[in-house]
């Protein structure tokens, strides 16, 4: 596991910031504890342990009444597969399921069964994201709960401050989720909010934040923050529902201007 590095002028432009590195087990998770992941991609020359895990499954909710159903589809054109998502609740299909990753994602669900989130990766360690999915009468909804967090992010870290900033920096304001990194962790109190990490995860082009996390609680659907909390706390409170080991990144680095 690759710790976060402080940012300093004679880092390699090319250097990432990243909290865990992609699962090299099949359907062992990533971010959550308790979720369970999949391949995006099932490569036609893929090593027997891929073959496995290529093959439908199903990600069962804790009632045991709905599922996540996970299977590969051929590729028009090549040998690869790609995987394809749907929901089916007390026998009745709900619809097909957006992943927010093109490398590999997880599915957890809420423990009273009336939602799941899937975290996503595009490219294996850095860019991942979340989705959070309700399950209601009408059917499958899809949320975005992470629109006041990740304001309160890029202001608590003020990317044009930074030391040795993005040329571009308004750019981190106008487009945070280009920039921050959203991991879900785990639910709170059924599926009425969830625990979220986000991170500063881009290049050393966003200079002295790089790596910088906060966690926070989120009210569902609202997004209404309930908790915030610093990396220490937050790692206090929720190391034991990650599936890799926090690291505590160094204190940020801003410009004397």
């Amino acid at each position: 596991m690759l710790s976060n590095h402080k940012f300093h002028l004679s880092a390699l432009l090319s250097l990432f910031s990243f909290q865990f590195s992609i699962s090299a087990t099949p359907n062992q998770p990533i971010w959550s504890k308790n979720a369970v992941s999949f391949p995006v991609v099932c490569y036609s020359n893929s090593r027997p342990a891929r073959q496995k895990v290529c093959k439908p499954f199903k990600i069962i909710s804790p009632d045991g009444n709905s599922y996540v159903q996970v299977e590969y589809k051929r590729n028009p054109g090549n040998e690869d597969s790609l995987v394809d998502l749907s929901v089916v609740s007390g026998g009745k299909a709900l619809g097909a399921v957006g992943m927010p990753g093109f490398v590999e994602d997880e599915v957890l669900w809420s423990p009273d069964s009336k939602a799941f989130f899937i975290n996503g990766n595009n490219n294996a360690n850095t860019d991942y994201h979340v989705y959070v999915y309700l399950l209601r009468d009408s059917g499958l909804t899809i949320v975005d709960p992470l629109h006041h967090a990740l304001k309160d992010m890029i202001r608590t870290f003020p990317a044009c401050r930074a030391l040795n900033p993005y040329e571009h920096c308004e750019d981190v304001v106008e487009h945070p989720s280009d920039w921050v990194g959203v991991a879900g962790i785990d639910w709170v109190n059924g599926s009425s909010s969830i625990v979220v990490m986000l991170e500063m995860n881009e290049s050393s082009m966003v200079g002295g934040i790089l790596g910088q996390v906060l966690g926070y609680e989120i009210e569902i659907p609202t997004g209404k923050i309930l908790r915030r909390m610093e990396a220490k706390d937050f790692a206090r409170r929720w190391q034991h529902s990650m599936a890799w080991k926090f690291n505590i990144p160094d204190p940020p680095e801003y410009s004397a201007k």
